[in-house]
């Protein structure tokens, strides 16, 4: 489990709770109204005396726009952006409810996310903290423009990335598949910008529409960019806002966060591998487990059915729910078969008129076709057959 970090040095402890301080004084009035601002004391912990004192953060570092993004978070310089003194603000308060629910949903999967990032040559190890924004953390998420997941694909991205999306899977939601598509996607995205910030905001708005802002502008830099308010908001402010849930995420007893957050137990899990397709609730009386808690591990899924023309599919299971299948595998099988055969129905076919041509079981490929009414079979759709 990735454990929210401490800052160890009493410079640094004070800058982010100053820091705190200073997203209450650098906010115009009408805005902490309609937030709804917290007390100082409630917001960052310190005495009221101490609310105006100032950032002090390494005066001797480079300006936070000027330094990489991830180094400004980890010296506080980031905090002399009113952008993310304001996205901290945001966060803490209105935005609040949003955050504790992702931080929460992250202990899930953050562990996953988290060893595939830091197996990614030159990936910073925050970026496995980016669902935070993308999706709240979780798998299920869709936005309204259909991107789907922790990473939050479209569609076309996804199928460049070879995610597949078919009648059983949407790899997109898979932790482990979509993670590693991303950070290949960020990582191509960083050769082409040369700096992270950049990239992300290619991640969030599309690489074309960053390079055109960067040639119309003749602007090299997201600041420069966001200056002149080259960007659609949504992407200016992705950058800000990402570092502001760093801030907060490192620092969540300063911020309060951590008593929200409650303990959790951490639960071992384990992957089996399947040599046939299985039934999730037969697989989860088999177990001693729920198909909630199947669907919470395995997001990919679309059906009661994991994919059945995949052999050896591995299925992610809490530990002693693979322990109990070793006893007893032969009850979470939904049916076993020699080979799959595809067939695209015609007009006036029947399953029966289907499964006589194939000398197969008219039960077998509603099962795992997952055919809701036999009797509307629509001309055109793909079936499976097993033989």
């Amino acid at each position: 489990m990735v454990h929210s970090m401490r800052i160890q040095s009493r410079k640094k402890k004070f800058a982010l709770t100053a820091c705190a301080a200073v997203l209450m004084l650098a906010l115009p009035a009408p805005s902490i109204d309609r937030l709804f601002a917290w007390s100082l004391r409630e917001l960052a912990r310190i005495p009221r005396q101490d609310a105006r004192r100032p950032i002090t953060a390494d005066k001797t570092a480079p300006p936070s726009d000027e330094k990489c993004l991830f180094d400004a978070v980890n010296d506080l310089s980031i905090c002399d952006d009113p952008e993310v003194r304001r996205f901290i603000h945001v966060y803490l308060t209105r935005g609040r409810p949003y955050v504790v629910r992702a931080i929460r949903r992250s202990r899930l999967y953050l562990d996953e996310v988290d060893f595939i990032v830091r197996n990614t040559p030159g990936a910073p190890p925050d970026i496995a903290l980016l669902p935070l924004l993308e999706s709240g953390y979780s798998p299920q998420a869709v936005s309204r423009s259909k991107a789907v997941g922790l990473w939050q694909f479209l569609g076309p991205t996804a199928k460049i990335l070879q995610l597949q999306n078919d009648a059983w899977v949407d790899e997109r939601r898979d932790v482990k598949k979509s993670t590693i598509a991303a950070m290949r996607h960020l990582a191509n995205l960083q050769s082409v910008f040369g700096s992270w910030d950049l990239a992300l905001a290619a991640y969030n708005g599309g690489a074309g529409h960053v390079r055109r802002a960067m040639n119309r502008t003749r602007v090299s830099t997201l600041a420069g960019l966001n200056k002149r308010g080259a960007l659609r908001k949504e992407t200016s402010e992705y950058v800000a806002r990402y570092a502001a849930l760093l801030v907060i995420y490192r620092n969540q007893d300063i911020f309060g966060i951590a008593d929200e957050l409650g303990k959790t137990e951490a639960r071992e899990t384990g992957v089996i591998e399947l040599e046939f397709p299985a039934h999730l609730e037969r697989l989860a009386r088999a177990a001693g487990t729920t198909v909630d808690e199947i669907r919470a591990l395995n997001p990919q899924l679309k059906t009661v059915l994991t994919p059945i023309y995949e052999r050896a599919y591995r299925l992610k299971l809490p530990a002693e729910a693979i322990l109990a299948l070793e006893k007893d595998e032969e009850m979470s099988y939904a049916i076993k078969f020699t080979s799959i055969r595809k067939h695209v129905v015609r007009r006036g076919e029947s399953i029966n008129h289907i499964a006589r041509r194939y000398n197969a079981r008219p039960e077998s490929i509603i099962l795992i076709n997952n055919i809701q009414n036999p009797a509307n079979l629509r001309p055109g759709r793909t079936i499976y057959i097993p033989i």
